[in-house]
């Protein structure tokens, strides 16, 4: 150890400068494996106790293993703080022994309350089914109500194991880092000098790639532990500091309750029965291939009196069954790939995939077809990892995700998104030609999409000088193109549903709008033997797609969805947006805002094409107002529960 002072003005070389520093490095180092060897531990206590909710297709080893890479980025996030106090001292403070007893007192205690989160979480994980997030501490302010606090007595009775533990395990850490203050603290005094930031610079580094979890294109999230053990696997993958942290600056939702759950019946409830019919019994066990075109807004497009040019497009729709009063759930694809694919609508601030319910356990049109057989794949040009989709679509029961890795052809990056779509769509129907039928496959096309870029040689029929996203378009429909005729030579071709829909809509081009406009897309039902056809103006939108195809299918069963089937006339057709705090509710005849307790505009659709004349005190309107407002309170209940109890399987009902 070193038991020199160094000044900044003294005239030692570099080399005794960084002998005074590394004992600091030494400290942090032993106190760094201390750590990783206790979460280790807790990992196992974790295991140990809720074995039976682990999938032991996958060996424990891997588990443990790609565990620690989770540890070690709770570790860097914990610890990064002390480790800049004590490399870089605050001037002459810094040599008082007061100053790093303090620091090292705050850093057990710290990494302590993280140790105990796990200790608590061994026994609170059989309650809901996942890691402790951030939401579980409403229960502290009340948000999530007063029941805990009558609660934690009979708990810290009846698991007074876990107690005990954590006591031990906080002595056994004190213990360890008064020793290693001892040997490597406390004779080693070192002031500011450029060397120390050197040191500095160095380390930040090893706890930026720690704290990101490697060099991927965004930091490890809760839901890349399903990437490798699975979903059932990802909270024994994950540790509780991790999936707090992770979920801290999240926002949560409201635990509404405008209604008992009893009125969360019929429409309404979370949980419907597919109702197949005699007339789609034919098309069962048939593929399913649901395309999403980025930015595909009705505006847009020629079929409905747009200014575009999608002549492949046009043809499909004469031959397809249309809803062309079709909505998206939001203005993201990261939203709508969720509310397309497993029914989960975009009313809260944060995407699903991204929120602090990320790991809720969630079926999705792959996951429900499973039990029938359908092999299941997402195909997406875009680097792995993109926008979370490689997580949530593991996470949801896809069996393959294929991205721009899988094409392995650099040559045909589009030099901003990924893969251009007139090399990717057919390179999915190859894919898709080796794979057993019956399967359900789902992609999201990329070139329409600012910088709206179109391939070296393409021209365009029709030049949108001023509007270049319908020159995108104009490519995309003859990749669509593309991609139905080189199908159409396979032999699962006539055997397969397609629905043609956007992700959400893209940027405005009309002179005068109204609100609900930035929803507005196309869905698009097309089966090649001509068997689905017509158009629908039924307001449909993104979370009605999974009951549809059950439907379609003729698979009964129950299903979790919060919307309901199109081919179903029992239940009315609105559909609910989230903006910005407001929800916009649409029905055939109505528009209203909502604040989240009460109504504040109504519009008529049919007579007030811009919703310029607000309806809301007219007295003649009360009972729609009423009606809507019950229909938009139960669905934002439904959504609500579903998140905060994670319930959103059918089988959690």
């Amino acid at each position: 150890m070193n038991n020199v002072r160094l000044s900044p003005n003294s005239k030692l070389s570099l080399p005794q400068y960084i002998l005074a520093l590394k004992d600091r490095i030494i400290f942090f180092g032993w106190w760094y494996l201390i750590l990783m060897v206790t979460y280790a531990m807790c990992r196992f206590l974790f295991y140990f106790y809720n074995s039976s909710d682990f999938d032991n297709t996958i060996d424990l080893s891997t588990i443990f293993l790609h565990g620690m890479r989770f540890d070690f980025s709770t570790v860097a996030m914990v610890n990064g703080i002390f480790c800049l106090l004590f490399i870089l001292p605050l001037g002459k403070f810094s040599i008082s022994e007061i100053y790093l007893k303090v620091l090292v007192g705050l850093m057990v205690a710290v990494n302590g309350f993280f140790v105990a989160l796990n200790l608590v979480d061994v026994v609170y994980f059989p309650f809901v089914q996942k890691r402790l997030q951030s939401d579980a501490l409403l229960f502290l302010n009340g948000e999530k109500g007063n029941e805990a606090f009558g609660m934690i007595p009979a708990f810290a009775v009846q698991y007074w194991q876990i107690w005990l533990l954590l006591c031990i395990c906080l002595v056994v850490l004190f213990r360890l880092v008064k020793l290693l203050y001892n040997k490597y603290l406390k004779h080693t005094v070192v002031e500011f000098s450029w060397v120390n930031v050197l040191f500095l610079l160095g380390i930040a580094a090893v706890h930026i790639y720690g704290i990101r979890g490697g060099t991927q294109l965004r930091p490890i999230g809760v839901l890349d532990a399903s990437n490798v053990g699975g979903v059932k696997n990802s909270p024994f993958i994950l540790n509780s500091g991790f999936s707090l942290l992770r979920t801290w600056s999240n926002k949560s939702i409201a635990d509404v309750r405008y209604f008992p759950d009893s009125a969360l019946s019929g429409c309404f409830s979370p949980v419907k029965p597919s109702n197949p019919t005699e007339n789609t019994s034919d098309f069962h066990k048939n593929n399913v291939v649901v395309i999403l075109v980025e930015s595909l807004s009705r505006q847009y497009m020629p079929y409905f009196g747009g200014p575009g040019y999608m002549p492949f497009l046009d043809s499909l729709m004469s031959q397809s069954l249309v809803f062309g009063n079709g909505y998206a759930n939001a203005r993201e694809s990261v939203q709508g790939v969720p509310a397309a694919l497993a029914s989960i609508p975009a009313w809260m601030d944060e995407p699903f995939i991204f929120s602090r319910y990320a790991s809720n356990k969630v079926s999705s049109i792959a996951d429900v077809l499973k039990k029938d057989g359908y092999t299941s794949l997402f195909f997406h040009g875009a680097t792995t990892g993109s926008m979370g989709f490689h997580s949530f679509t593991t996470a949801t029961g896809f069996d393959r995700y294929i991205g721009r890795e899988d094409y392995n052809n650099e040559a045909h990056f589009d030099g901003s998104w990924g893969i251009w779509d007139h090399y990717f769509l057919p390179f999915m129907v190859d894919e898709l030609s080796k794979v057993k039928q019956p399967f359900f496959a789902s992609t999201l096309t990329l070139n329409s999409h600012h910088p709206f870029l179109l391939p070296k040689g393409y021209i365009v029929a029709k030049n949108y000088k001023t509007i270049p996203i319908l020159n995108s378009f104009q490519y995309v429909d003859q990749a669509l193109s593309d991609f139905f005729k080189k199908a159409a030579t396979t032999d699962w071709y006539e055997h397969t549903i397609f629905v043609i829909t956007a992700d959400h809509t893209g940027p405005d081009i009309s002179k005068a709008k109204r609100p609900d406009d930035d929803y507005r897309i196309p869905i698009i039902f097309f089966k090649p033997d001509g068997s689905l056809c017509g158009n629908s103006d039924q307001i449909v939108n993104h979370i009605d797609i999974m009951p549809t195809i059950m439907d379609l299918l003729g698979i009964e069963g129950q299903l979790f969805t919060l919307g309901t089937s199109m081919l179903d006339e029992s239940c009315e057709k609105y559909v609910v947006n989230y903006r910005m705090g407001m929800y916009q509710y649409s029905d055939q005849d109505y528009f209203v805002y909502f604040d989240g307790q009460k109504a504040i505009a109504l519009y008529d659709r049919n007579d007030d094409k811009y919703f310029k004349n607000n309806l809301i005190h007219i007295l003649k309107y009360d009972n729609i107002i009423e009606n809507a407002e019950e229909k938009i309170k139960k669905s934002i209940q439904a959504f609500n529960q579903s998140l905060l109890q994670n319930k959103m399987t059918p089988n959690a009902y």
